[in-house]
């Protein structure tokens, strides 16, 4: 079996493929679950603050994943149109063991204008502003365990939706996904 292992890699050396797999080729665990897992971590946050006038506002919540803990999101929405948002975050994510990972979250993003509704119901709207972000997460600061990540960014999607009520909490739900497809880095 090793010798069928041998020739293989000799034959992915040849075609030029075996470069490329050492260069995936991770450090620890924690790296090659990373790269090797398309999804690294989702992340569930309640709006906590957030002052239209400005675009600024303040998320908290948890992720799970590669990175298990709790998020603190700083967020900044730039109108570009009635639907369609452009934004700069910072985000701060603490695990289990008291590392830490702040990312730069850039991305745009729209509105769901109007949002579906049911007419049937006396019960009103249920959901007010929100829809689908994209982006990326940029690690710029880390600590312990993640300190390899500083400088990679990682693509994500997210879902916002804010009650049709007024005064009551949004949510956020993002799912970041590993910056390597295939063996290569994006």
């Amino acid at each position: 079996m090793q010798k069928r292992r041998n020739i293989l890699a000799g034959l992915l050396a040849a075609f030029g493929a075996g470069k490329t797999a050492k260069a995936a080729s991770p450090g620890s665990d924690l790296e090659r679950k990373i790269f090797e897992i398309p999804l690294f971590f989702t992340q569930r946050d309640t709006v906590v603050d957030f002052q239209p006038n400005t675009g600024l506002g303040l998320q908290v919540g948890t992720v799970e994943g590669l990175i298990s803990g709790t998020s603190i999101v700083n967020f900044q929405f730039t109108p570009v149109s009635q639907t369609e948002i452009n934004f700069d975050n910072r985000a701060i994510i603490t695990d289990l063991d008291g590392d830490q990972v702040i990312f730069k979250n850039v991305g745009k993003g729209r509105f769901l204008i109007p949002p579906l509704s049911d007419t049937s119901s006396p019960l009103g709207n249920l959901m007010g502003i929100g829809g689908p972000l994209t982006g990326t997460y940029e690690c710029i600061r880390a600590s312990g365990k993640f300190e390899f990540l500083i400088g990679r960014k990682f693509p994500y999607r997210s879902v916002a939706a804010n009650p049709a009520r007024p005064g009551f909490p949004g949510q956020v739900y993002v799912e970041v996904y590993s910056d390597i497809i295939g063996g290569r880095q994006l």
